[in-house]
């Protein structure tokens, strides 16, 4: 599915090497940082799973194309470009659109230029690129160092627009600040977190960055108290609000108050079930190591009220089971490749 729709992608990316928010394009809408990066994120995400080389030696160009895009809309490394932002942040109070989320827009744009750049970089070497590879890397280092110069100060605090999870989360994510800086930049992500009473406040772009930033920064408790929250915004208030699918908002529906009146109200979203990726890869502990799972981890994070879990992965090189329980005090862990 995903391969095929990329060839649609590829089909709709415009002279210009910018890509559509809405594939196929219907109605020649506008282009979005964050959106467009479908372009970079999916192909090699498809590589990672499945090994197959085919999908990057078709998307390299259209990869190309994306990242001269940014370049082309850029001043001193920074793009200026429309994006929906960290899309539906909960309780944002953006001055023209709460739905964009709080989080500066450079900053946005800056990240997911970065992000792309990094995956063509990645592509390029897995292709045999070398030389092409090299300059994509001199490139990225150039937007990094112009993301930790225009957005953060020398105490790792953001410097321009307001601070949210997800302007710490997108820095330390995608690697845009320099070691000693990033350290400095962790506990106020963690004091952002703090005043949400260990909520999210992430939004689209945030929120499939929460889980392995935390456990990055050995922070893995904290993402398993935010897992279990149960009051908004959280994954189980939605499911105690009736959800059996994953939800555009965290409030589609609830009992109160009936289907959201906001608009923009799908029943069946992907972004907030970015969770998932966690749950195989950290809690049931099946995760890829190579391209197309040639080599794995199997190390399962026991957490919060979890007594038990179990999972598998029909991967291409066969199932991967683990299942792990705790009995008396005693982690026990049954694992299979078959």
């Amino acid at each position: 599915f995903w391969s095929s729709w990329m060839q649609s992608v590829r089909d709709d990316q415009r002279e210009d090497g910018s890509i559509p928010i809405v594939v196929p394009d219907i109605d020649k809408r506008r282009v979005s940082s964050g959106w467009g990066d479908a372009a970079t994120i999916i192909p090699w995400e498809i590589y990672m799973r499945t090994g197959d080389l085919s999908i990057l030696e078709d998307s390299y160009p259209s990869m190309l194309e994306w990242i001269n895009y940014y370049a082309s809309v850029s001043e001193d490394h920074i793009p200026d470009m429309f994006t929906y932002g960290d899309w539906l942040q909960p309780y944002s109070q953006h001055p023209e659109d709460e739905r964009k989320g709080e989080t500066y827009e450079k900053l946005i744009h800056t990240a997911f230029y970065a992000r792309s750049l990094d995956l063509t970089r990645q592509t390029a070497e897995v292709l045999g690129r070398t030389e092409e590879a090299e300059k994509l890397r001199s490139r990225l280092q150039e937007v990094r160092a112009a993301f930790q110069r225009e957005f953060f100060d020398e105490n790792g605090r953001v410097s321009k627009g307001k601070a949210t999870q997800t302007a710490y989360l997108l820095a330390i994510a995608y690697k845009l600040l320099t070691p000693d800086l990033e350290v400095k930049a962790i506990p106020h992500l963690l004091v952002e977190i703090e005043k949400a009473d260990t909520h999210l406040r992430t939004g689209f772009l945030g929120t499939p960055l929460l889980a392995p930033v935390l456990e990055q920064i050995g922070r893995r408790d904290i993402l398993f108290e935010m897992l279990f929250k149960e009051s908004y915004p959280s994954w189980f208030y939605s499911i105690n609000q009736g959800a059996t699918t994953m939800w555009e908002r965290w409030n589609s529906y609830t009992h109160k108050d009936g289907f959201n009146k906001g608009g923009m109200n799908s029943f069946n979203h992907y972004a907030y079930g970015a969770i998932g990726q966690w749950m195989y890869e950290g809690i049931a502990g099946i995760k890829p190591l190579k391209a197309g799972y040639k080599e794995i981890l199997i190390a399962p994070k026991p957490g919060g009220p979890l007594t038990s879990a179990q999972a598998s992965y029909n991967s291409p090189y066969g199932e991967i089971e683990s299942a792990w329980k705790m009995e008396q005090d005693v982690f026990v862990l049954k694992a299979s490749v078959a």
